[in-house]
């Protein structure tokens, strides 16, 4: 069975209906579901997926209050679909060492904590929409774009 890691935005896709990407997302999940693949996330992406499920600028074109927000997440976590890693300090760590050698700074940092993730973790495909966010890791993981998404999800033995 193929293992994947989620990034956050390939959740906010699943849930919007008018995203580009939406039945890319679904057709991902729809692997998930029919046990073609197993799921990752994180308890990052646990909280960016509430940060762009309750804004508007870049999360949802109508964005959930705090208690909707809640009921999606808890809907996330009771499916069964997503094994949820914690971010440890051992994560962290690596995240910093990776971001000292490769000169990454600021926001992006929490970019460098999905891959410290995968990598502390021994996943290796990432799937995401921000395919340029994570070039600095090429040869460290690899990263599945939207265009893919659909063909991970209808391979993999059962």
């Amino acid at each position: 069975m193929t293992e994947v890691f989620l990034d956050a935005n390939v959740l906010v896709t699943c849930i919007d209906t008018t995203r580009r990407f939406h039945a890319e997302a679904l057709a991902l999940i729809g692997g998930v579901k029919r046990g073609k693949l197993k799921a990752f996330i994180s308890t990052q992406v646990l909280g960016e997926f509430y940060v762009s499920i309750t804004r508007s600028v870049g999360g949802l074109c109508a964005p959930l209050n705090p208690k909707e927000a809640g009921e999606e997440i808890g809907s996330l976590l009771g499916s069964g679909l997503f094994d949820v890693l914690v971010v440890t300090p051992g994560i962290v760590k690596r995240a910093v060492e990776l971001s000292t050698s490769r000169g990454i700074t600021g926001i992006r940092f929490w970019d460098v904590v999905l891959v410290a993730t995968l990598l502390e973790n021994g996943l290796g495909i990432l799937c995401t929409e921000n395919l340029k966010d994570f070039r600095k890791f090429r040869g460290l993981v690899e990263v599945a774009g939207p265009e893919s998404w659909g063909k991970l999800g209808s391979v993999g033995s059962e």
